[in-house]
């Protein structure tokens, strides 16, 4: 019997987002379920994993939506990444992976060009004092973050036809708050194991080398894009408070870019690399022996790389926020943030020096991830949900 044809939306490799190595991995999850076309933006993907599966850009080819049985979408917070998905999903409803509950950052990209619609169809959502500050913000090219968590600009997608699938149950619940998606017509399906067991990982010496990270330190890392809502400075103080104290060596590495925390920037001690491939990247979780993954405010997001670091059995501190509270509690060590950069001091000192709670943790993130993300348990309840 032929299997069900899916269309398969998302951003795909060389595009340099997360939401792209996730496909790669969901996509060769479903395969044995559907029998799968890509749809893409107007480039040519380039993992070679891919490159066995029919491939229909938007822009450039003519895609007849309704041959189809199913549609899945793969819906994110950028908008050079996910504009052809979001008005393709506007026209042709299907399956939205909602991988962030904010919208807020991709609207203003999405509508920049297109002041009048945008103001237009947002007045109606906001109250006069959150319109006009979000308007005088857009007049001046200038993100207020404390407002993009209070207005998450997700109302013209939970309008449409669309079924939903979310990666936490505060996603979910967020949405379902809202009233405008009734509770058969999404689901919360958690993010899908990230590292294969072909993954290459890069020899010790030879990346720290390359980063001048120091090979007798105990290694920090955070990953992706260095900003204010990760907490960088923050982590920097903690750290360089710790290095002052300790006898043994500290190094907190940035694995990602953004200029935020330049000035922080120490040799051997407080270290960024810049954007870094995949394979460079799942080697700084394998080598790190802490990780900090902090959010604030939260965006109702979820992170692949947060997977990574339990997946490979790393001990990662983060905060009681979103998705990141739904994780257990043996699993990851959580801060509260009222008063951050103390707090984290505390709990890195403590794992710094109790390294046998750092093993215990990351056995059972391990666990956790296998028991619960695996590519099969995954693509089962993906499938389920799709047909259903």
């Amino acid at each position: 019997m032929s299997k069900p044809k899916l269309l398969y939306a998302s951003p795909f490799p060389p595009m340099k987002s997360g939401i792209s190595d996730y496909s790669v991995v969901l996509v060769d999850a479903l395969k044995d379920n559907f029998d799968i076309t890509l749809f893409s933006d107007n480039y040519d993907i380039t993992d070679d994993s891919l490159k066995k599966y029919p491939v229909l850009k938007f822009g450039a080819d003519i895609v007849d939506f309704d041959s189809f049985d199913y549609i899945l979408y793969n819906m994110g917070n950028n908008a050079e990444f996910h504009s052809y998905i979001y008005e393709t999903a506007l026209k042709h409803p299907g399956i939205i992976i909602q991988h962030d509950l904010v919208l807020f950052h991709f609207i203003w990209g999405y509508y920049k060009e297109q002041k009048r619609t945008l103001f237009t169809s947002l007045y109606k959502d906001f109250s006069i004092e959150e319109f006009v500050s979000f308007k005088e913000g857009f007049k001046n090219h200038q993100i207020n973050i404390q407002l993009a968590s209070k207005l998450p600009l997700n109302t013209e997608l939970l309008r449409s036809e669309n079924r939903f699938i979310t990666h936490s149950e505060y996603t979910k619940n967020k949405i379902l708050d809202t009233g405008l998606v009734k509770a058969d017509r999404i689901a919360h399906i958690n993010l899908i194991e990230q590292i294969s067991d072909n993954a290459v990982i890069i020899d010790r010496e030879e990346l720290f080398g390359k980063y001048k990270i120091p090979t007798d330190a105990v290694v920090i890392c955070a990953f992706g894009y260095i900003q204010n809502t990760k907490l960088n400075r923050e982590t920097c103080h903690a750290v360089k408070k710790i290095a002052a104290r300790s006898d043994k060596k500290i190094c907190y590495v940035m694995v990602g870019k953004g200029e935020y925390v330049n000035d922080e920037l120490e040799d051997g001690l407080i270290i960024k690399t810049g954007f870094t491939e995949l394979d460079e990247f799942n080697s700084f979780v394998s080598y790190a022996d802490i990780i900090v993954n902090l959010r604030n405010p939260t965006m109702g997001e979820t992170s692949g790389a947060m997977l990574r670091i339990l997946q490979l059995g790393k001990v990662c501190i983060t905060n009681n926020g979103g998705w990141f509270s739904e994780l257990p509690d043996d699993c990851v060590c959580k801060i509260d943030l009222d008063d951050t950069e103390k707090n984290l001091e505390v709990a890195l000192s403590e794992l710094i020096s109790d390294r046998d709670k750092c093993c215990q943790m990351g056995k059972n993130a391990a666990r956790y991830v296998k028991e619960e993300c695996s590519a099969g348990v995954i693509s089962k309840k993906m499938t389920d949900f799709i047909v259903g």
